[in-house]
């Protein structure tokens, strides 16, 4: 099954759950008051080219036909007293049982790529499938296309990023130097999409982790989710590029990031559910992403107890280069590629 470029939502999205959001009381009295387990949000970019036009496609190097599914995948759980925040990907081939639905001809239960649960359900079935694989309870749900990638970017001020070697990708576009580089909404774009390395969609998840550090370090920085009207003002520009989804609405949205406002990027972590294969046979499916299911469930219910994720798990992910997997990084220590 061809892939479809990956991530390119996940910086609307992971910010928004992180930042999005005023100091509004009518919006704070409508929203439910904090779980004391903590709220987890569902953050998905799907690779809808939705608005895009015929100059963009060609600028961003966004051509290609998309199959409704979901290119980012991430768990945000936002601690009890807004105080720390973990940010976990799954990548989109992760293999994984379907939540039961109904697949046109009747039920259907079966396993498949998680990114296809959204093609297969809609919103509904992915927010269920990833309930039922990580045990988890999803509060909300979080969906940006194409250009909500682009548009949240630019309304952001731009991404930091840096990177060790050279990266030219003639597929995504992306051309970077050596060093650091403060790239718009588009470039942005191509810097996420890039397989210039040799470990493609699980090492773009990696560096979509540290797009969203940069960009939340910044916001962070910068006092925003201190300042009402600052917030507003950006909640006004992000939110165009998103969708709400199943159990969410503006109110939940702007709830989220006042709960955050005492956040530093120091307690912000990320991590990637731990892998056992990355080329694990699963049928019509083709090759899939296999978890570690053992390393998995001490991930997750450290999630569900509200607790920090282990700050370091020795256990090496799959042999090629991957033994970060289910390794915890806090959001100021996210090294350049």
């Amino acid at each position: 099954m061809a892939l479809p470029p990956l991530s390119r939502t996940l910086a609307a999205g992971a910010c928004l759950a992180v930042l999005a959001g005023s100091g509004y009381g009518w919006a704070l009295a409508a929203a439910p008051p904090p779980s004391p387990a903590g709220t987890n949000v569902l953050v998905v970019g799907s690779d809808s080219r939705a608005g895009l036009t015929r100059e963009e496609k060609d600028r961003w190097h966004a051509g290609g036909e998309a199959c409704r599914c979901a290119d980012v995948v991430m768990v945000v759980h936002l601690s009890a007293d807004g105080r720390r925040a973990s940010v976990v990907s799954l990548p989109r081939d992760s293999y994984v049982p379907f939540a039961p639905h109904d697949d046109g001809e009747g039920p259907a239960a079966h396993s498949g790529k998680i990114n296809a649960a959204l093609q297969h359900g809609g919103p509904d079935l992915l927010m269920r499938t990833v309930e039922r694989a990580t045990g988890l309870e999803v509060d909300h749900y979080l969906q940006a296309r194409f250009k909500g990638f682009v548009q949240a970017v630019d309304a952001l001020g731009g991404a930091p990023v840096c990177t060790k070697e050279p990266m030219r990708d003639e597929n995504s576009g992306i051309d970077l130097a050596p060093g650091k580089h403060h790239l718009d909404g588009g470039r942005a774009l191509q810097y996420v999409r890039t397989r210039h390395s040799g470990h493609g969609d699980i090492d773009r998840v990696r560096r979509q982790q540290r797009l969203v550090a940069g960009i939340t370090g910044r916001q962070l920085a910068a006092g925003t989710l201190e300042d009402p009207r600052k917030l507003h003002a950006l909640v006004g520009e992000v939110a165009r590029g998103l969708r709400p989804g199943p159990r969410t609405g503006v109110a939940d949205m702007l709830a989220l990031a006042w709960q955050a406002r005492r956040l530093r990027l120091a307690d912000v972590e990320f991590a990637t559910v731990p892998l056992a294969s990355i080329s694990h046979p699963a049928g019509e499916w083709g090759s899939a992403v296999k978890w570690n299911e053992a390393r998995a469930r001490t991930m997750f219910r450290r999630l569900a107890a509200d607790r920090r994720l282990a700050p370091a798990d020795d256990g090496r992910g799959p042999r090629g280069g991957f033994d970060w997997t289910g390794r915890v990084a806090p959001g100021d220590r996210m090294d350049c590629d």
